[in-house]
C-alpha cells in the first residue's frame, strides 16, 4: 500500500500550521493587513480631532490652546511639554472654531504659526527657546508638537485656576495618548511636577546642565527631563544639556 505523501508544515510558537503558497501572503495577507492598520489609523484620528474640538470649545471668550506646530499634530516624533501657555487666543482675535481646528492642524490655508502671531502683540520670551529646540530637532530629521501639562493660558503658570488647571489636563492627556510620538522632552521642575501628578508617577529631579540625558519611561516610550526653557528661570547653560537629549531621542529610530 502506497503511503499518502507528507504534508509540509510550518512552525510558529505555540501552532501547528500548514504550509501555505506564497502567492496567497503576497496578494491577500498584506494587502488586507495594511489596509486596517490604515483604517484603524485613520479612526483613531478621526477621533483624536473630534476629542480636540470637544475639549478647546472657548472658555471665557478664549480658545484653550493644545499646541504649537510647524507640521502634521497627528505625526509629529517629539513633544515638547512645558507647564502651561503664556499667550490667550482670543476668539475675537482668531475666529471661528473652525478656522481655530484648521490652524492647528495646518491646513487650508491656515496654520499654528500665523494664528500665533495674529492673537498675541509679541512673543513670549519662551518662544524663541521652543524654536531653537524645534529646529535642532528638525535638523535630525524629528518632527515636533510643542505643548503644556496644562494646556491653559495665564501670564504665569501659578496664576491658572484650578478648573482651568483640571481641563487643560484632559487636552494634554489627549494629546499624548493620540499622537504617536516617539519620545517626550519636559522642561522645567514645575511641569516635571504636574506631569508626575498627572499620570501618577514619580518623576526623576530636573538635571544639572552638564548631566547625561534623564528619562522615564512613559506610556512605553522614554520621557526626558531638561531644566526649564521658560522665562524667568531660563539659563543659557541649558543647551549642551538638549542637544545630548535630541541625540540620544535621534539614536531611537
Amino acid at each position: 500500500m502506497t503511503k499518502p505523501p507528507i504534508r509540509s508544515y510550518k512552525i510558529w510558537p505555540n501552532r501547528l500550521l500548514l504550509r501555505r503558497p506564497r502567492w496567497h501572503m503576497r496578494h491577500f495577507s498584506r494587502p488586507v493587513l495594511f489596509s486596517e492598520q490604515k483604517l484603524a489609523f485613520q479612526g483613531s484620528m478621526m477621533a483624536f480631532e473630534d476629542r480636540i474640538r470637544a475639549l478647546t470649545a472657548p472658555r471665557g471668550g478664549v480658545y484653550p490652546r493644545p499646541w504649537m506646530t510647524d507640521a502634521d499634530p497627528t505625526q509629529a516624533d517629539v513633544l515638547i511639554v512645558g507647564a502651561s501657555s503664556a499667550k490667550s487666543f482670543h476668539v475675537a482675535e482668531v475666529g471661528t472654531h473652525d478656522q481655530f481646528l484648521d490652524a492647528l492642524w495646518n491646513r487650508n490655508g491656515l496654520t499654528c504659526r500665523s494664528m500665533y502671531y495674529a492673537a498675541t502683540s509679541k512673543p513670549s520670551p519662551t518662544r524663541p527657546n521652543l524654536d531653537r529646540l524645534a529646529t535642532m530637532l528638525a535638523d535630525n530629521g524629528l518632527t515636533s508638537l510643542q505643548t503644556n501639562v496644562t494646556c491653559a493660558s495665564a501670564r504665569y503658570d501659578a496664576e491658572v485656576s484650578d478648573e482651568d488647571r483640571a481641563h487643560g489636563t484632559l487636552i494634554f492627556k489627549a494629546v499624548a495618548t493620540h499622537v504617536p510620538w516617539k519620545a517626550m522632552i519636559v522642561h522645567g521642575a514645575g511641569a516635571t511636577e504636574r506631569f508626575g501628578t498627572a499620570f501618577g508617577l514619580t518623576m526623576p529631579n530636573v538635571p544639572l546642565p552638564h548631566s547625561a540625558p534623564v528619562s522615564r519611561i512613559v506610556l512605553g516610550r522614554p520621557v526626558f527631563v531638561s531644566p526649564t526653557l521658560a522665562s524667568p528661570g531660563y539659563r543659557r547653560s541649558v543647551w549642551p544639556y538638549i542637544e545630548r537629549v535630541v541625540i540620544a531621542i535621534s539614536g531611537l529610530r
